[in-house]
């Protein structure tokens, strides 16, 4: 019994010692986050969730974006593809004028067998045609509207009247020059929209202005003929004073007088002529022509060239 007294004493202290969780055998307990704690985790979860979602909208609105202004380029340049396209077609819409500005250029030539059907004598004149024109196209009819500047050189030349004598030889030199202001209404043919053969005619009048020098003239031994220096000289027969001319007597470096101061030198000139041309259109813009006619007493044929407006 005195044995076993101090374990039943100390069995109570052991048992409450086990009851007891401060007691050295109980196990601690963790402890339990702040709701303040709680709340911030919480929040900087929501905060990373709106980020990833903002970002994830955002590349799909780029990537839309990107998609639309891609698309809208391509239609764009498609317009635009399109409209040079047509700006350059040199189709023509029925119903519909056109207007093109431009200018042309000839070579005019009045030929001797035209020369000699009024005198005798002569040779043949080729002179330059230039000047701006203005066309309006309608439906495959032209209207062409010219001021055209011509020359008519020709070097001392002998001539006379069919009917007049040997010793009424003159020989004539020309500086004449003629401004025309035509019109030229043409009909063509349309080949392909490229390439049209036109034809029609053309009329219209010119103002004349330069000199014709006149001479009389006396055979030479070769078989030409001279000029004389003067009344009787250097051959008193053909350098002899024409009763006809009163004091104009053509010697030396006379000129002759326009009609409205009495003289033979015309003052106008009409202009009338038949003629086709060979149209080439390869652009709205540009027209090229090749030209030839034939009017009164004389034969051109030259190039166009024409601005579409």
């Amino acid at each position: 019994m005195p044995i076993r007294l101090p374990i039943l004493l100390a069995l109570p202290v052991l048992v409450a010692a086990l009851a007891v969780p401060d007691l050295g055998f109980a196990k601690p307990k963790e402890k339990e986050p702040a709701a303040e704690e709680v709340s911030l985790d919480e929040e900087s979860k929501k905060d990373e969730a709106a980020s990833e979602g903002e970002e994830g909208s955002s590349e799909s609105k780029s990537e839309g974006d990107e998609k639309k202004e891609n698309v809208s380029s391509e239609i764009a340049q498609e317009a635009a593809d399109e409209g040079a396209a047509k700006d350059s077609s040199p189709e023509e819409e029925k119903g519909k004028s056109y207007y093109f500005v431009g200018l042309r250029l000839r070579a005019n030539v009045v030929p001797t067998f035209i020369i000699e059907a009024f005198g005798d004598g002569g040779e043949t004149v080729m002179g330059p045609m230039i000047g701006p024109e203005f066309i309006i196209r309608r439906d495959g009819f032209e209207y062409a509207f010219a001021i055209t500047y011509t020359g008519y050189p020709m070097d001392w030349t002998p001539f006379k009247a069919p009917a007049d004598p040997d010793i009424a030889m003159e020989l004539v030199k020309s500086e004449i020059k003629v401004l025309y202001f035509t019109a030229d209404f043409m009909w063509g043919h349309q080949f392909s929209p490229v390439v049209s053969l036109m034809y029609g005619g053309s009329a219209g009048l010119g103002f004349v202005w330069g000199p014709l020098y006149r001479s009389q003239a006396y055979p030479t031994a070769s078989g030409g003929w001279e000029r004389c220096t003067g009344p009787g000289t250097p051959n008193a027969s053909y350098c002899a004073p024409d009763p006809q001319h009163g004091e104009n007597q053509h010697f030396g470096d006379y000129t002759e007088p326009s009609w409205f101061d009495g003289g033979d030198k015309p003052a106008i000139m009409p202009w009338l002529a038949l003629q086709m041309s060979l149209r080439i259109k390869p652009h709205r813009r540009f027209v090229g022509r090749l030209d030839f006619g034939v009017g009164i007493g004389q034969v051109f044929f030259g190039i166009g060239a024409d601005y579409g407006l």
